[in-house]
């Protein structure tokens, strides 16, 4: 009894239609209208309704990260364990669960604050229905599943945090990064990724340090090369600001680069991602990140 995957994201923006733009013109994420939410922007990558909501908000961030369940008796399981190390539990009302096309989920915040959604059993009204067609000629995006991608949240007090996840939660370790100071008088920078009941090397990480902006960034996972660095080039001619030039990590092979979204919310947009039995897999601690590539960079 474990969560199956990340599902959602759902994120803040000030400028209207910020996401949708970026979605469509520069991710190749197919916009999904809905007459019921007009203000809103409902992101689709494969069958499920939508992998990414935007919502009208006073800043750009992560309002939450929706964690799937395989069914109803794990999505009742995981709240009792959560509920037992003495978390408040809220249920999210019909409407809520009605935009996020889910039978049902209850929300509440990690030992960091960052505010998770659980949820099983994905709806799919019909204004959601239709097949996925990438605007930008993507094939598809690595989903079923393994769900979304991954998301990587801030935890200054990581190793509180990741016990939740662990104990609470049922995520397990995939791998502990540990890398000196990124300037002097800096302290030491740590990323634990977690796995999920899936063969993605990890769905969740959680990073040593805060962020304005709720997430230290998401990922969306393609099947080539060739697809990425498509990408690439319409990063490049829509002139948005890289966090990280093309590399490839060393702990879950993906081969990718790193773009700043709306109101400075980074993507990873990537592919040849690992997939893994954790039946046969150990726990990696690793100090170093990339086999090359991955020159970051803050604009500015």
């Amino acid at each position: 009894m474990s969560v199956a995957n990340l599902g959602y994201l759902h994120v803040s923006e000030q400028a209207a239609g910020s996401w949708r733009s970026f979605g469509t013109d520069v991710l190749g994420t197919m916009d999904v209208p809905r007459c019921d939410y007009e203000d809103c922007t409902f992101l689709k990558i494969d069958d499920a309704p939508f992998r990414l909501m935007a919502s009208p908000g006073e800043t750009d961030k992560l309002v939450s990260a929706g964690l799937e369940t395989a069914s109803a008796s794990d999505y009742q399981a995981l709240i009792e364990k959560i509920k037992a190390a003495g978390v408040d539990v809220q249920a999210g009302t019909r409407e809520e669960a009605e935009q996020r096309c889910v039978t049902e989920f209850v929300r509440f915040n990690d030992p960091a604050g960052n505010c998770l959604e659980l949820y099983y059993g994905r709806t799919n009204p019909q204004e959601c229905n239709s097949p996925f067609e990438s605007p930008q000629g993507v094939s598809r995006f690595v989903t079923g599943d393994m769900g979304l991608g991954h998301v990587v949240l801030p935890a200054p007090d990581i190793e509180q945090v990741r016990a939740f996840y662990i104990d609470v939660l049922g995520f397990g370790d995939s791998d502990d990064l540990r890398l000196p100071p990124p300037a002097e008088g800096a302290p030491d920078m740590r990323v634990i990724f977690m796995h999920a009941n899936n063969p993605r090397h990890h769905s969740v990480a959680l990073f040593n340090g805060p962020s304005p902006v709720g997430i230290v960034h998401m990922m969306l996972e393609v099947t080539s090369i060739d697809e990425v660095g498509a990408c690439l080039d319409r990063v490049h001619q829509a002139g948005l600001p890289l966090l990280s030039s093309l590399g490839r990590h060393c702990n879950d092979n993906m081969l990718s680069f790193y773009v700043f979204g709306p109101g400075g919310i980074a993507v990873e947009y990537g592919y040849d991602g690992l997939q893994l039995d954790w039946n046969e897999f150990s726990p990696t601690v690793s100090t170093r990140g990339d086999f090359w590539g991955h020159a970051y960079q803050m604009p500015g």
